[in-house]
């Protein structure tokens, strides 16, 4: 059997409808791809120019057994084969957090050019963090930045600490367990966060490989926006003066909209898809406390 012809049936059997993708791959043939480069140990491109290469009977066992328990457990495939890519980079992936997607990824690639120099950013949060992708592939692409990654999980925070180490940014990447700010206290220029922002009913109607991941990344009361709001609320002190917030909230963006009637967000449009953050300034932030201070009310949490 050729490279070829195994990703040809590879995405065949990919292509169950019991199957959701949204892992760090976008279909059947993605995922199988993915499959591949890992049971090969070669990129996209080295696979492609080399798909009438034949392969031995292991390599082809090995793929067919990660699709039969991709089939039975129903988890994301980054699960079983322990790795996913993220901005250009491989991160270790398991059940103590999310596996690693976002659009920020593009900011991150893009150097977040539109609202300011990256050269002038001297440091960075990645509150939320999970696996620490985002903070991590902020620090490798800016090695200048000093950046912190924080997450309420501690077993979220050792996975995080596992991918510094994988990455070498143990210079200018320090992982610390916090729920949201309340154990950090630096200031910085750029804090950027992935939070839950999933409401119970939601998390109930969503594809089973999301009930694979820890329900304590995905979700949060008040109809998702209780930890969104809450970050938005407390960001400023956190923010040194012309510093900015980059929140991602999904699909909830709309229900933010019509939550803040009053407040004109700016959402980020990606070209390689994606949605869902908006960018906030410190000064921004501040003008707005009033109005998030009034929802948690609702919520009875400050």
């Amino acid at each position: 059997m050729t490279k070829e012809q195994l990703f040809i049936q590879l995405t065949e059997a990919l292509s169950d409808e019991r199957l959701f993708f949204g892992h760090g791959v976008f279909d059947a043939q993605d995922e199988a791809m993915m499959v591949l480069m890992h049971v090969l140990n070669q990129s996209v491109e080295g696979i492609l120019s080399s798909g009438e290469q034949e392969i031995s009977s292991e390599v082809i066992m090995a793929a067919q057994q990660l699709i039969t328990r991709r089939l039975h457990e129903l988890k994301p495939m980054a699960y079983i084969i322990g790795e996913v890519s993220f901005a250009g980079l491989v991160f270790k992936s398991d059940e103590r957090a999310l596996v690693p997607r976002s659009p920020i990824a593009e900011l991150i690639l893009n150097k977040f050019q539109s609202w300011f120099n990256i050269e002038q950013v001297k440091t960075s949060l990645d509150l939320c963090t999970g696996s620490g992708c985002i903070g991590i592939a902020l620090a490798k692409y800016n090695p200048h930045i000093q950046v912190d990654v924080s997450d309420i999980s501690q077993e979220a925070i050792e996975l995080a600490q596992t991918n510094i180490d994988l990455h070498l940014c143990n210079d200018n990447v320090r992982a610390i367990q916090s729920d949201l700010f309340e154990n950090l206290t630096s200031r910085y220029d750029l804090i950027v966060t992935n939070p839950p922002y999933v409401s119970e009913s939601e998390y109930q109607e969503l594809p089973q490989e999301y009930k694979k991941e820890p329900k304590l990344g995905l979700t949060t009361p008040q109809d998702g926006l209780q930890i969104p709001v809450q970050i938005m609320l407390q960001a400023p002190m956190h923010l040194n003066d012309r510093g900015y917030l980059f929140l991602e909230v999904g699909y909830t963006d709309e229900l933010l909209d019509d939550a803040f009637p009053a407040i004109d967000f700016e959402w980020v449009d990606f070209e390689n898809g994606g949605e869902g953050v908006c960018v906030l300034s410190k000064e921004q932030l501040i003008s707005y406390s009033g109005e998030f201070e009034k929802f948690l009310s609702k919520g009875k949490i400050l």
